[in-house]
Protein backbone atom coordinates (compact mmCIF):
# COMPACT_ATOMS: atom_id res chain seq x y z
CA UNK A 1 0.00 0.00 0.00
CA UNK A 2 1.20 3.85 -0.87
CA UNK A 3 0.50 6.05 1.44
CA UNK A 4 1.87 9.63 2.64
CA UNK A 5 4.44 9.34 6.12
CA UNK A 6 5.31 12.47 6.46
CA UNK A 7 4.48 16.01 4.32
CA UNK A 8 6.90 19.01 4.10
CA UNK A 9 5.26 22.23 5.81
CA UNK A 10 7.25 24.26 3.39
CA UNK A 11 6.11 22.77 -0.11
CA UNK A 12 4.71 25.30 -2.11
CA UNK A 13 1.64 24.53 -4.08
CA UNK A 14 2.10 23.97 -7.61
CA UNK A 15 2.99 20.86 -10.52
CA UNK A 16 6.80 19.56 -10.24
CA UNK A 17 8.22 17.44 -12.47
CA UNK A 18 11.53 15.39 -12.34
CA UNK A 19 14.58 17.30 -11.98
CA UNK A 20 16.90 14.13 -11.18
CA UNK A 21 16.57 10.64 -9.60
CA UNK A 22 18.01 8.39 -7.13
CA UNK A 23 17.16 4.98 -4.80
CA UNK A 24 15.76 6.98 -2.13
CA UNK A 25 14.96 9.97 -3.54
CA UNK A 26 13.43 11.69 -6.49
CA UNK A 27 13.32 15.65 -7.06
CA UNK A 28 11.39 17.43 -8.14
CA UNK A 29 11.24 21.15 -9.58
CA UNK A 30 8.60 23.76 -9.85
CA UNK A 31 7.59 26.52 -7.86
CA UNK A 32 10.10 25.44 -5.61
CA UNK A 33 11.90 21.92 -5.17
CA UNK A 34 10.27 18.95 -3.45
CA UNK A 35 11.78 15.81 -2.47
CA UNK A 36 9.87 12.80 -2.80
CA UNK A 37 11.39 10.40 -0.55
CA UNK A 38 11.44 7.04 1.37
CA UNK A 39 11.44 6.43 5.15
CA UNK A 40 14.91 6.01 5.46
CA UNK A 41 15.69 10.00 4.16
CA UNK A 42 12.84 11.09 6.55
CA UNK A 43 11.07 14.08 6.60
CA UNK A 44 12.07 17.94 6.05
CA UNK A 45 10.25 20.90 4.82
CA UNK A 46 10.74 20.59 1.51
CA UNK A 47 10.33 16.61 1.41
CA UNK A 48 7.37 14.11 1.05
CA UNK A 49 7.89 10.80 2.66
CA UNK A 50 6.24 7.44 1.18
CA UNK A 51 5.85 4.64 1.61
CA UNK A 52 5.07 1.97 -0.87
CA UNK A 53 6.31 4.28 -3.88
CA UNK A 54 8.12 3.59 -6.91
CA UNK A 55 10.64 5.67 -7.65
CA UNK A 56 11.26 4.60 -10.72
CA UNK A 57 8.32 5.85 -11.78
CA UNK A 58 7.28 8.77 -10.71
CA UNK A 59 7.21 11.81 -13.33
CA UNK A 60 4.62 14.74 -12.12
CA UNK A 61 3.70 15.68 -8.71
CA UNK A 62 0.59 18.24 -8.01
CA UNK A 63 0.37 20.32 -5.06
CA UNK A 64 -3.18 20.91 -4.57
CA UNK A 65 -4.95 23.41 -1.17
CA UNK A 66 -6.48 20.47 -0.20
CA UNK A 67 -4.05 17.63 -1.35
CA UNK A 68 -1.25 15.92 -4.01
CA UNK A 69 -1.43 14.42 -7.19
CA UNK A 70 1.03 11.82 -7.71
CA UNK A 71 0.91 10.92 -11.58
CA UNK A 72 -2.73 11.42 -11.20
CA UNK A 73 -3.74 9.77 -7.66
CA UNK A 74 -4.36 11.61 -4.94
CA UNK A 75 -2.85 11.35 -1.47
CA UNK A 76 -3.30 13.76 1.47
CA UNK A 77 -1.12 16.17 2.61
CA UNK A 78 -0.64 15.15 5.74
CA UNK A 79 0.95 14.00 9.00
CA UNK A 80 2.12 17.66 8.58
CA UNK A 81 5.98 17.87 9.71
CA UNK A 82 7.17 20.48 11.81
CA UNK A 83 10.28 21.97 10.69
CA UNK A 84 10.32 24.14 13.24
CA UNK A 85 13.59 25.25 15.36
CA UNK A 86 14.54 21.99 17.59
CA UNK A 87 13.65 22.55 21.79
CA UNK A 88 16.46 22.58 24.16
CA UNK A 89 19.91 24.54 23.69
CA UNK A 90 22.33 22.73 21.22
CA UNK A 91 25.48 21.02 22.81
CA UNK A 92 28.58 21.84 20.43
CA UNK A 93 31.12 20.09 22.22
CA UNK A 94 29.86 16.67 22.25
CA UNK A 95 28.64 17.31 18.42
CA UNK A 96 32.46 18.74 17.72
CA UNK A 97 33.86 15.32 19.53
CA UNK A 98 31.66 12.67 17.78
CA UNK A 99 32.04 14.56 14.01
CA UNK A 100 36.03 14.55 14.82
CA UNK A 101 35.71 10.70 15.19
CA UNK A 102 33.24 10.05 12.87
CA UNK A 103 33.18 12.58 9.15
CA UNK A 104 34.22 11.43 6.87
CA UNK A 105 38.21 11.94 6.15
CA UNK A 106 37.69 14.41 3.42
CA UNK A 107 34.80 15.95 5.21
CA UNK A 108 35.48 19.52 5.90
CA UNK A 109 35.83 18.70 9.79
CA UNK A 110 39.26 19.55 8.83
CA UNK A 111 38.35 23.17 9.11
CA UNK A 112 37.81 22.44 13.24
CA UNK A 113 40.91 20.40 12.79
CA UNK A 114 43.41 21.18 10.39
CA UNK A 115 45.48 17.63 11.17
CA UNK A 116 42.53 16.27 9.00
CA UNK A 117 43.49 18.01 6.29
CA UNK A 118 45.98 15.43 5.00
CA UNK A 119 43.29 13.18 3.60
CA UNK A 120 43.40 15.69 1.00
CA UNK A 121 46.22 14.88 -1.38
CA UNK A 122 46.13 15.80 -5.20
CA UNK A 123 46.75 19.49 -5.94
CA UNK A 124 43.22 19.90 -6.89
CA UNK A 125 42.08 18.72 -3.27
CA UNK A 126 44.79 20.65 -1.76
CA UNK A 127 43.73 23.67 -3.69
CA UNK A 128 40.18 23.04 -2.99
CA UNK A 129 41.28 22.55 1.07
CA UNK A 130 42.95 26.13 1.32
CA UNK A 131 40.14 27.69 -0.85
CA UNK A 132 37.56 26.41 2.07
CA UNK A 133 39.70 26.82 5.14
CA UNK A 134 40.25 30.44 3.85
CA UNK A 135 36.27 30.61 3.66
CA UNK A 136 36.15 29.85 7.25
CA UNK A 137 38.63 32.01 8.60
CA UNK A 138 36.44 34.72 6.95
CA UNK A 139 33.62 33.67 8.43
CA UNK A 140 35.10 33.61 11.93
CA UNK A 141 35.93 36.76 11.67
CA UNK A 142 33.26 38.17 10.46
CA UNK A 143 33.95 38.91 7.15
CA UNK A 144 30.24 37.03 5.98
CA UNK A 145 30.00 37.63 2.73
CA UNK A 146 33.90 36.74 1.83
CA UNK A 147 33.73 33.79 3.26
CA UNK A 148 30.24 33.21 1.89
CA UNK A 149 31.62 33.88 -1.77
CA UNK A 150 34.44 31.62 -1.65
CA UNK A 151 32.74 28.82 -0.08
CA UNK A 152 29.35 29.26 -2.98
CA UNK A 153 29.95 25.66 -5.20
CA UNK A 154 32.98 24.55 -3.52
CA UNK A 155 33.80 21.01 -3.91
CA UNK A 156 32.62 17.77 -5.04
CA UNK A 157 28.84 15.95 -5.12
CA UNK A 158 25.13 16.66 -6.08
CA UNK A 159 25.24 19.86 -3.54
CA UNK A 160 29.37 20.90 -3.12
CA UNK A 161 30.74 20.92 0.31
CA UNK A 162 30.61 24.86 0.33
CA UNK A 163 27.49 24.72 -0.47
CA UNK A 164 26.90 22.12 2.28
CA UNK A 165 28.88 24.38 5.28
CA UNK A 166 26.59 27.57 4.35
CA UNK A 167 23.57 25.91 4.97
CA UNK A 168 24.65 24.86 8.17
CA UNK A 169 26.13 27.85 9.19
CA UNK A 170 23.03 29.57 8.38
CA UNK A 171 21.49 27.03 10.19
CA UNK A 172 24.09 27.22 13.12
CA UNK A 173 23.07 30.94 13.19
CA UNK A 174 19.35 30.31 13.76
CA UNK A 175 20.23 28.28 16.97
CA UNK A 176 22.49 30.63 18.11
CA UNK A 177 19.93 33.26 18.09
CA UNK A 178 17.59 31.38 19.54
CA UNK A 179 20.07 29.95 22.46
CA UNK A 180 21.78 33.39 22.87
CA UNK A 181 19.28 36.33 22.18
CA UNK A 182 20.06 39.14 20.19
CA UNK A 183 19.21 39.70 16.82
CA UNK A 184 21.11 37.54 13.78
CA UNK A 185 18.51 38.79 10.51
CA UNK A 186 21.39 40.60 9.13
CA UNK A 187 23.82 38.32 9.36
CA UNK A 188 21.52 35.67 7.81
CA UNK A 189 20.50 37.83 5.34
CA UNK A 190 24.14 38.41 4.06
CA UNK A 191 25.34 35.02 4.48
CA UNK A 192 22.62 33.98 2.18
CA UNK A 193 22.71 36.83 -0.34
CA UNK A 194 26.13 35.72 -0.85
CA UNK A 195 26.29 32.30 -1.08
CA UNK A 196 23.25 31.10 -3.18
CA UNK A 197 24.46 30.18 -6.69
CA UNK A 198 22.62 28.17 -9.22
CA UNK A 199 22.23 24.71 -8.22
CA UNK A 200 18.69 23.93 -7.60
CA UNK A 201 19.58 21.67 -5.04
CA UNK A 202 22.10 23.58 -2.62
CA UNK A 203 19.24 26.63 -3.10
CA UNK A 204 16.50 24.81 -2.03
CA UNK A 205 18.69 23.74 0.91
CA UNK A 206 20.31 27.55 1.91
CA UNK A 207 16.29 28.77 1.17
CA UNK A 208 15.66 26.47 4.12
CA UNK A 209 18.48 27.17 6.09
CA UNK A 210 17.93 31.16 6.02
CA UNK A 211 13.78 30.23 7.31
CA UNK A 212 15.18 28.16 9.85
CA UNK A 213 13.53 25.55 8.44
CA UNK A 214 15.37 21.93 9.71
CA UNK A 215 15.49 18.54 8.17
CA UNK A 216 14.13 15.75 10.57
CA UNK A 217 17.65 13.85 11.33
CA UNK A 218 19.13 17.54 11.82
CA UNK A 219 16.71 18.54 14.18
CA UNK A 220 16.95 15.70 16.33
CA UNK A 221 20.77 15.60 16.63
CA UNK A 222 20.97 19.33 17.76
CA UNK A 223 17.88 18.15 20.04
CA UNK A 224 19.46 16.14 21.46
CA UNK A 225 23.33 15.12 20.61
CA UNK A 226 24.27 11.48 20.35
CA UNK A 227 26.38 9.18 17.85
CA UNK A 228 23.14 7.66 16.57
CA UNK A 229 21.59 10.90 15.66
CA UNK A 230 24.86 12.10 14.02
CA UNK A 231 24.97 8.60 12.47
CA UNK A 232 21.52 9.67 11.02
CA UNK A 233 23.01 12.99 9.52
CA UNK A 234 26.01 11.56 8.21
CA UNK A 235 24.16 8.91 6.00
CA UNK A 236 23.34 12.01 3.82
CA UNK A 237 26.02 12.00 0.89
CA UNK A 238 29.30 10.82 1.35
CA UNK A 239 30.34 13.93 3.27
CA UNK A 240 27.13 16.15 2.94
CA UNK A 241 26.11 15.66 6.39
CA UNK A 242 29.42 15.73 8.00
CA UNK A 243 29.92 19.24 6.60
CA UNK A 244 26.54 20.56 7.27
CA UNK A 245 27.54 19.87 11.37
CA UNK A 246 30.95 21.47 10.25
CA UNK A 247 28.97 24.55 9.31
CA UNK A 248 27.08 24.84 12.51
CA UNK A 249 29.67 24.41 14.88
CA UNK A 250 31.26 27.31 12.88
CA UNK A 251 28.41 29.74 13.84
CA UNK A 252 28.56 28.26 17.58
CA UNK A 253 32.14 29.03 17.98
CA UNK A 254 32.02 32.34 19.65
CA UNK A 255 29.61 31.62 22.34
CA UNK A 256 30.56 30.61 25.14
CA UNK A 257 27.80 29.59 27.05
CA UNK A 258 27.16 26.80 24.64
CA UNK A 259 30.34 25.37 25.09
CA UNK A 260 30.71 22.77 28.29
Amino acid sequence: MTKVLSFGDRIAPGRYEVLSRFDRAVNLAGPGLVGLVTPAVSGGPINIVMEGADLTRVEVLVVRREDILLDGVPFPKSPLYDSSLPAGRPDPSRLKELLLRKAHPKSLAFLLDFKRGAAFSSGFEKALAQRLRGAAEALRRGELETGAREARGAGFGLTPSGDDLLAGYLWGLHLRQRACGGDLSLDIARVYAAGKGANPLSSAFLDCAREGRFFQPLKELLAQTSEDRLDAVLAAGETSGADVCVGVLLALEKEASLWS
